[in-house]
């Protein structure tokens, strides 16, 4: 597991930092998981603010990203819950409530773990969850999936940039130039799968979702969620000025704030750790 307190930063051409990475705690665990395309940047600075407030936090790299395009056509969403898994796995040693928090992509597969470790996961975070994308993108790709094999080949130049409001954090946000067009079918897979076990959700919840989210809409992510969800408690908190990369875009301090207030309730007392 990586430390950005003892390992040097993995920049990527922007100088952004973007390795996964593990910042130390006690009293309660939090595991990140990045979007499609995405790296661990886009997590990292939620991560610092749970840090700050003595969190255990551990921001993992999904397999196939943060590397060439080449990469991310190779793997398979499987490959990417590994990911997950692996990361939740290396804070579960430490015996103390584990907290998930995905983006995207990363709160499908959020839900997936929840689903799958039951009581090991003591809460889950959903942030602009990628259970849908728009109707038309996801014909398109539906459509084009015919073609077979042929689209393995085959990347999609993104020209326009990161799904985010704030032109500044747009500037300086690694984004994935070319990706393979076989990536968003597995994306599609995913959601499938994990739709279903939603009912097997049990822990508490919070959805947060921009009403302006270019990239999976609103109200249909949000309303299918809350709707699936088998969670006591659960939340769904709506942004005004917000995209799709809610963690660094013009909310991010009220993001960060709901987040670590969530987590906050699962702290347990240094002394109440359990060692094995």
């Amino acid at each position: 597991m990586s430390s950005s307190s003892d390992e040097p930063p993995s920049p990527d051409r922007s100088g952004v930092n973007t390795s996964e990475f593990f910042f130390p705690g006690n009293g309660v665990s939090v595991l990140l998981v990045h979007g499609l395309t995405g790296t661990p940047y886009e997590m990292r600075s939620l991560g610092e603010r749970l840090a700050a407030r003595g969190a255990r936090v551990h921001g993992v790299r999904l397999a196939g990203h943060a590397e060439a395009p080449e990469a991310l056509g190779q793997v398979g969403y499987e490959n990417w819950y590994e990911s997950v898994v692996q990361g939740f796995e290396e804070l579960r040693q430490y015996g103390e409530p584990n907290v998930v928090v995905g983006l995207s992509m990363g709160a499908v597969l959020a839900a997936r773990l929840a689903a799958d470790q039951r009581e090991a996961v003591a809460g889950l975070v959903m942030l602009a969850p990628a259970f849908f994308l728009p109707p038309v993108t996801a014909t398109v790709l539906r459509a084009v999936r015919m073609l077979g094999g042929i689209t393995d080949k085959l990347y999609l130049y993104n020209s326009m940039g990161s799904d985010i409001h704030d032109a500044a954090a747009r500037g300086i946000h690694p984004r994935c130039a070319l990706m393979p067009l076989n990536a968003p079918f597995k994306l599609l897979d995913l959601s499938a799968l994990v739709r279903p076990r939603l009912a097997h959700i049990t822990q508490p919840a919070l959805v947060m979702h921009a009403r302006q989210d270019h990239t999976c809409p609103q109200r249909k992510n949000v309303n299918f969620v809350m709707k699936h969800l088998a969670s006591a408690e659960k939340r769904a908190i709506e942004l005004e000025e917000s995209y799709h990369v809610i963690t660094v875009d013009s909310e991010k301090d009220r993001v960060a704030h709901e987040v670590i207030e969530f987590v906050d309730r699962f702290r347990v007392a240094p002394a109440a750790r359990a060692f094995g």
